[in-house]
């Protein structure tokens, strides 16, 4: 992975937070977004926190490399309040961890290193569980191991990877 420094993003409100140390983060895994159609390529670099790319995106890109796969996902920097899955806001309002480019929603594999087909979170769950899990303590350990607290939630469809705020 390439993590080259940026400046802070100009989408979204005025009034959201700042990103700490906002990168853009080159994997060397095939990247995906999953749109209602189906996944496409997404060929962009990652805008997030430094802290994310090494953690969170480091632990994805060193998984998905040693399993041939490609990384379906529905969204990185996203400046909004947290909301439920349902998309009703939490209470109390607070900023989500994609505001600060600290979460990533992600949505699936695609196999034969981003070639073969695409296994959404349920597919995973029941053909690679073992994936899943190591994916979760991978994650859940290098976000620990920077004194900050991992926020991996599972959505149904798609699983929040992040590390909560730390403001």
């Amino acid at each position: 992975m390439q993590i080259q420094a940026t400046d802070q993003s100009h989408d979204g409100p005025s009034n959201k937070p700042q990103v700490d140390t906002p990168v853009l983060a080159k994997l060397d895994i095939p990247l995906f977004y999953a749109t209602e159609r189906g996944p496409i390529p997404w060929q962009h670099s990652v805008f997030c926190g430094k802290a994310f790319a090494e953690t969170v995106l480091t632990e994805c890109e060193k998984l998905f490399q040693d399993n041939n796969y490609g990384l379906v996902h529905i969204g990185v920097y996203n400046p909004r309040q947290a909301r439920h899955k349902d998309g009703t806001p939490i209470i109390p309002i607070r900023w989500s961890n994609h505001a600060y480019g600290e979460a990533m929603d992600f949505k699936g594999v695609y196999t034969d290193n981003g070639n073969g087909e695409f296994l959404g979170i349920a597919r995973m769950k029941a053909e690679i569980p073992g994936f899943l899990n190591s994916l979760h303590t991978a994650c859940e350990t290098a976000v620990t191991a920077i004194n900050r607290k991992p926020e991996i939630v599972d959505e149904g469809d798609w699983l929040h990877l992040g590390i909560w705020p730390s403001r």
